[in-house]
């Protein structure tokens, strides 16, 4: 064989094991960057979901809703709000974490606010003390705001040492009329005025309360009635109603047929739980005040998540805090979020369908 043959031959093999070599090699480093990118890949994902966000701050003892410490471990404010109808709409009842609706007297309902974790810019208006008023503020170890009351709920106050604010004994800083609507219908102040009020009168401000019992989360009741509508009627011009908003787990309050709007962000009332509590009350002066047995024991609904049970509540003296029942005898767990408890003397004109 000629040497120019050889020569090529040897050439030939010399490129086709450099074209072999190259070729693995390339195929070697794709297989290894599939294989860091797979790994990226299912590591990302690992990560997306073992995350969980979690729960800021400390759950609120009046609602179960998660806010700064500082904002729970303090003394809540509560508020006495008219509810005649020159005083309607109300400015911050819809901040009220507890709101009650109470008998007043005549054909006059009440309502009392109680805040803890939000502090409203206005409040109002705002309205005189009952017995039963001074005593829930007792019960939640709070500041009690109001102008003026009856003889027996200032000797109350003072019998008891409430640690009240009164617009009687305040000045303007602390309360102001608007002209918007007609005395006495038209008294306001806001949360940081009566902060302010509270700290000048050099009040306790480390709590003394439980509050009630909640779900970490919302839960539906297996059992129960069905409650997508519930009424409420005090009087001829005097009805609570709320209707209940299956999408948002929450019931929209209405009064007198109307949507209950609050006077300032024109925002509809809600509520997560609502309590009927079913208490004795007769008349006891010519202004036809009442006393209501609030302390002791009675029978009630609870009303959350489209359902409602039959409920007891006990109270074992003034001070003490009211505690509910469910029908086997277990303390009532609530959802967490906003409640309205309808103080009634009976169930007669009550509706829940």
């Amino acid at each position: 064989m000629s040497d120019w043959r050889k020569k090529g031959i040897i050439l030939f093999l010399v490129l086709l094991i450099l074209f072999i070599g190259t070729s693995c090699r390339k195929k070697n480093n794709n297989d290894e960057e599939e294989k860091h990118t797979d790994a990226g890949v299912e590591k990302t994902e690992d990560i997306q979901t073992v995350d969980q966000p979690e729960i800021e701050g400390v759950a609120s003892p009046l609602s179960g809703i998660y806010a700064e410490e500082e904002k729970i471990n303090r003394r809540p404010f509560t508020v006495v709000f008219d509810n005649q109808q020159g005083a309607r709409p109300q400015a911050g009842l819809i901040d009220a974490e507890f709101a009650y609706e109470f008998l007043a007297e005549g054909d006059i309902t009440r309502y009392l606010g109680i805040f803890l974790i939000n502090e409203p810019e206005t409040l109002g208006p705002i309205r005189s003390a009952r017995p039963y008023l001074v005593e829930k503020s007792l019960e939640f170890d709070s500041h009690l705001v109001h102008v003026g009351g009856s003889n027996q709920a200032i000797a109350d106050i003072e019998n008891k040492k409430a640690a009240n604010i009164n617009s009687m004994s305040r000045g303007n800083d602390v309360f102001w009329r608007k002209k918007h609507k007609k005395i006495p219908h038209n008294l306001y102040s806001s949360y940081e005025a009566l902060k302010k009020a509270a700290e000048k009168s050099n009040y306790r401000k480390e709590p003394q309360f439980d509050g009630f019992k909640f779900n970490s989360s919302f839960k539906e009741m297996g059992r129960g009635e069905i409650a997508n509508e519930v009424k409420v009627k005090y009087f001829k011009n005097s009805e609570a109603s709320y209707i209940y908003d299956d999408a948002n787990k929450i019931y929209k309050r209405y009064y007198n047929g109307t949507e209950h709007k609050d006077e300032i962000t024109e925002e509809t009332l809600t509520a997560t739980n609502i309590i009927i509590q079913q208490v004795s009350a007769k008349v006891i002066d010519e202004q036809l005040r009442l006393k209501m047995d609030t302390v002791g024991e009675g029978k009630g609904k609870y009303i959350t998540g489209g359902k409602a049970i039959d409920i007891t509540w006990e109270k074992d003296s003034y001070e003490g805090a009211t505690k509910y029942y469910d029908e086997t005898g277990q303390e009532l767990i609530l959802n967490p979020g906003k409640t309205w408890v309808q103080v009634v003397r009976n169930f007669n004109n009550v509706t829940i369908e």
